[in-house]
C-alpha cells in the first residue's frame, strides 16, 4: 500500500492537451478575468501615493532623462526603461501602461496554469487561476489603490513574478540536462531580476540554489561550457545597462546605476529602523505576531487535514447512506466556517507556514525512492514553485497579508493550497474517485466562501472611486471629495498648472505627488521623488536645498499627506522632514493658488500653489 500510495502521490493525472473541457475552462477564466477588470476599469491607481512615480519616471526617460542622475528610484532599471519605450513609441499615457500591464498579467496567468497543470493537473490548476484571477488581479481591499496587475505600485514586483516563474519553468529541465542553452537561460532569468527589485532577485536566487542542490543531490553532470553559459546568462543584462549608462556617466557610476536594484539594499542604511519598513516585515511587534503566524498555520492544516480524514472515510464506508451524508455535513460545515468564521482578509497569516510545510514534504518526497514509471520533473517543479513562495513571502515575514503587496507577494503561496489539496492530497491519501470528490469539495466548500467575500469586500470599495481625474488616456477614477477629497485636488492642482504655467516650467511638490508632476506635465528639477523620511534623513535634506539653489523650480506645490506612520504630525515641523526645504523657499516663493484647507496639516486635506517671485 505504502508505494500504491507514492505512485499516486506522483505525477498528476495526464489529459490530452486542448482537448474540450479544457478549452471551455480556458474560456470561463478568460471571461471570469473581464468581469473583475471591468468591474475595476480605471479604478487601480491611487491619485497620490506610489503610482504617480510609476508615470513620471517612464515620462521624463522618454524625453531624455538618465535614470538615477536625473531622477532617482528605489530599484533596478528595467522595468522603467521598459516603460519608458512604450511611452516613445506610443507616448506617454496611464492605459498605455495599463494594455502593457495587462499582455504581462495574461503572461503570468498562462504561466501560472501551465505550471500547475503540469505540477498537479488541469482541474487544480484551473481552480488556482480561478483564485488568482479573482482574489489578487484587480482587487482593492484597502484604501490605497495601486496592489493590482493594471496599475502596480512598483512595476518591478509584475514584471518580476513573471520573469520568476519563466524561470520556474526553464528549471526542471535545466536540472535534467544541464546543456550550455538550457544554463544560458536560467541565468538570464536570474540576471533580468537583478535589474529588478531585491526582493525579486532574492526569490529567483533561492529558487536557482533549490535547483541546484536537487542537481547535486542526483549527481548529474555539470560542465563548464554549461557553467560558463549560465554566468554569461546571469551578468549580461546588468552588464547591458552598464554599457548604456557608460554613454551617460563615468564607468565606476554606471556600474553602480547598473546594479542599484541590489546595492542599494545591500549598502543603504536608510530603511534600517524605518518603522513602516519594520512594520511591513512585522518585527514592530515580533512575538505577538509570531504567534499569530502560528496559530493561523496550525488552524489551516487542521482544517487540511479535516478535508482529508473524511475523503478518506467516505471512500472506505462502503456504499450506504454514510458515504453520502458525512461528507455533505463535513463540507457543509467547513462552507459554513469559512463564511461566518474565517477572517478571510488576515488569511494571508498561515501562508508560510503552510508553503514551509509543503517545501518539507517535496524535499522528503524527492530524497525518498522515486514511484516506478514516474515523471522525475514533477516533484522538482513542485518543489521549486514552493520555494519560490515561500521566498516572495519573506518580504513580510511576519506579517503575512493577502492585501497591499500580497497582491504578488502572497499570490503564489495562496494558490498552492487549492493544488494540493485537488491535485495530490487524495494520492498522499490513496483515495479512490469518491474519495476524490470528497477532497475536492472540501476545499471547493472552503475557497468558494472566501472569494466571494473577498470579491465583495473589493467591490465595496470600488463602487466608491465615481471622480474623475485626468483627461483622455490618463484618466482614471478615484473617491468623491466628500469620501476623502484629496482626489479632487490631486486633478484640480494638475489642471491649474496645466493651464497656466507656461511650457517648459518645473514643479517641485511636497512631500509627495509625482502625479501632479506628471499630470500637468512639468518636471522636478532635483532627482528625488519624495520628501520625508529616509530621503531626507541625515544630511540628505540639506543636500536636496544645495541642489535646489543651482536650480529653483518655477513652481512649488504643498500637498496634504498623512505622514504619521512616518513619525510626522506636521510637515516642515523637523529639519530633516522638509523643515530646510519650506525655510529655504521661505520669501521666494509667493501663493497663486490654494484648494481645501492647510496643506501641511494632513487633517483639512488640502494643496497650495506657490510661484516663484521674478
Amino acid at each position: 500500500m505504502a508505494n500504491a500510495n507514492a505512485d499516486k502521490a506522483g505525477p498528476p493525472p495526464r489529459q490530452v492537451p486542448g482537448s474540450g473541457w479544457e478549452w471551455l475552462g480556458g474560456a470561463l477564466l478568460a471571461g471570469l478575468a473581464v468581469f473583475f477588470l471591468a468591474a475595476s476599469w480605471r479604478k487601480w491607481p491611487d491619485p497620490l501615493i506610489d503610482f504617480g512615480r510609476e508615470l513620471y519616471l517612464p515620462w521624463r526617460i522618454a524625453g531624455g532623462a538618465v535614470l538615477y542622475r536625473d531622477v532617482d528610484d528605489f530599484y533596478g532599471p528595467l522595468s522603467q526603461y521598459f516603460n519608458a519605450g512604450l511611452f516613445r513609441i506610443f507616448g506617454p499615457g496611464l492605459m498605455v501602461l495599463v494594455a502593457a500591464n495587462l499582455a504581462i498579467f495574461a503572461g503570468i496567468l498562462a504561466a501560472i496554469y501551465a505550471l500547475f497543470r503540469r505540477a498537479w493537473g488541469p482541474g487544480a490548476a484551473w481552480v488556482s487561476a480561478a483564485v488568482f484571477i479573482s482574489v489578487f488581479a484587480f482587487s482593492q481591499f484597502t484604501g490605497i489603490g495601486n496592489y493590482n496587475y493594471a496599475t502596480p505600485y512598483a512595476h518591478e514586483a509584475t514584471h518580476g513574478l513573471l520573469v520568476c516563474l519563466l524561470l520556474v519553468a526553464v528549471l526542471p529541465g535545466w536540472v535534467e540536462q544541464a546543456t550550455p542553452r538550457r544554463s544560458f537561460f536560467a541565468g538570464g532569468l536570474l540576471g533580468l531580476t537583478a535589474v529588478l527589485k531585491p526582493e525579486i532577485m532574492l526569490a529567483a536566487g533561492g529558487v536557482t540554489l533549490a535547483a541546484f542542490a536537487v542537481q547535486r543531490w542526483q549527481r548529474r553532470p555539470l560542465r563548464p561550457a554549461a557553467l560558463g553559459a549560465w554566468v554569461a546568462g546571469a551578468v549580461l543584462p546588468t552588464a547591458g545597462f552598464a554599457v548604456y549608462f557608460s554613454t551617460q556617466v563615468p564607468w565606476a557610476q554606471a556600474w553602480q546605476f547598473a546594479c542599484r536594484a541590489w546595492l542599494n539594499a545591500a549598502t543603504s542604511t536608510r530603511f534600517i529602523g524605518d518603522p513602516v519598513q519594520t512594520g511591513f516585515l512585522g518585527f514592530d511587534l515580533p512575538w505577538p505576531h509570531l504567534r499569530e503566524h502560528a496559530g493561523a498555520s496550525l488552524l489551516a492544516l487542521l482544517i487540511i487535514a479535516l478535508i482529508g480524514f473524511t475523503a478518506r472515510l467516505a471512500d472506505r464506508s462502503g456504499h450506504g447512506w454514510r458515504r453520502y451524508f458525512l461528507p455533505a455535513v463535513v463540507v457543509a460545515g467547513t462552507a459554513l466556517l469559512a463564511w461566518t468564521r474565517i477572517p478571510w482578509p488576515e488569511s494571508g497569516r498561515c501562508l508560510l507556514g503552510l508553503a514551509l510545510v509543503y517545501v518539507f514534504l517535496c524535499v522528503a518526497n524527492l530524497v525518498g525512492k522515486p514511484a516506478p514509471g514516474s515523471n522525475p520533473s514533477v516533484p522538482v517543479l513542485r518543489l521549486l514553485l514552493a520555494v519560490l513562495a515561500s521566498a516572495l513571502l519573506g518580504r513580510m515575514l511576519l506579517n503575512g497579508r493577502i492585501y497591499q503587496f500580497g497582491f504578488y507577494q502572497a499570490a503564489l503561496a495562496a494558490l498552492l493550497v487549492p493544488a494540493v489539496l485537488i491535485g495530490e492530497l487524495p494520492a498522499r491519501l490513496g483515495v479512490g474517485r469518491w474519495g476524490r470528490t470528497v477532497a475536492v469539495a472540501g476545499c471547493l466548500g472552503l475557497l468558494v466562501p472566501g472569494v466571494v467575500l473577498l470579491a465583495g469586500q473589493s467591490r465595496q470599495w470600488l463602487r466608491l472611486k465615481t471622480h474623475p481625474i485626468g483627461e483622455g488616456r490618463d484618466r482614471f477614477y478615484t473617491l468623491p471629495p466628500q469620501l476623502d477629497p484629496i482626489g479632487e485636488i490631486v486633478g484640480g492642482a494638475s489642471t491649474w498648472l496645466r493651464t497656466t504655467a507656461g511650457p517648459g516650467q518645473t514643479l517641485l511638490v511636497l512631500p509627495e505627488g509625482e502625479m501632479i508632476n506628471y499630470l500637468a506635465r512639468q518636471p522636478s528639477p532635483v532627482a528625488p521623488f519624495f520628501f520625508f523620511s529616509a530621503a531626507t534623513s541625515g544630511d540628505r535634506e540639506a543636500a536636496i536645498v544645495r541642489d535646489l539653489k543651482k536650480h529653483p523650480p518655477d513652481w512649488v506645490a504643498l500637498v496634504s499627506r498623512d505622514l504619521r506612520e512616518y513619525g510626522v504630525q506636521r510637515y516642515g515641523e523637523r529639519p530633516d522632514q522638509g523643515g530646510q526645504i519650506l525655510d529655504w523657499a521661505g520669501d521666494r516663493y509667493e501663493v497663486a493658488a490654494t484648494f481645501g484647507g492647510d496643506p501641511l496639516d494632513f487633517r483639512q486635506r488640502g494643496a497650495m500653489l506657490l510661484q516663484r517671485k521674478r
